[in-house]
């Protein structure tokens, strides 16, 4: 597959159009489709990048600072303990981070109440669906937190 079929399809498959939260232009971050726990995003090449050697240095920087927002969401808005970001690359060869808030009690959030199935064991990658309308809910929430308050993304001085 080439490299702008793999990125195609890679967006196609993680509806990046849909549940597309911040683009940097080297970085984009998302709510990941299946909400393994509550809050799941996922950290991937804008370009569709599929090597590490193919990742300029200069943009280390964008990628820690869009993994700080998504910690910092997660553990504010959703009260999350920490965050896993996991970089598998099996079935997408797409470079991306799947980033799994991780909770220690059940949240109660857009009318399901939500279990970290694995906790405090590292995550389990399950088949599993989230319907659309909850994935909205969770970006519309994620992204009124990212752009009502600029100053709570993780950037403080």
């Amino acid at each position: 597959m080439s490299g702008s079929t793999a990125h195609e399809a890679f967006r196609e498959k993680f509806m990046i159009d849909q549940l597309g939260l911040l683009d940097d232009g080297e970085w984009t971050l998302l709510v990941r489709p299946g909400q393994l726990t509550l809050g799941c995003m996922v950290l991937s090449s804008t370009r569709g990048i599929k090597d590490f050697s193919g990742i300029a240095a200069s943009s280390g920087s964008n990628f820690i600072t869009m993994l700080a927002k998504a910690e910092t969401v997660a553990k504010t808005l959703y009260g999350a303990v920490r965050i896993n970001a996991v970089c598998l690359m099996m079935q997408d060869p797409v470079i991306h981070f799947h980033i799994i808030p991780r909770y220690d009690q059940l949240i109660e959030r857009y009318g399901i109440i939500w279990r970290d199935e694995d906790w405090p064991a590292p995550p389990v990658f399950r088949p599993l669906v989230t319907p659309n309308e909850t994935l909205i809910k969770i970006k519309a929430g994620i992204a009124d937190w990212l752009f009502q308050a600029p100053s709570r993304t993780g950037n403080e001085a």
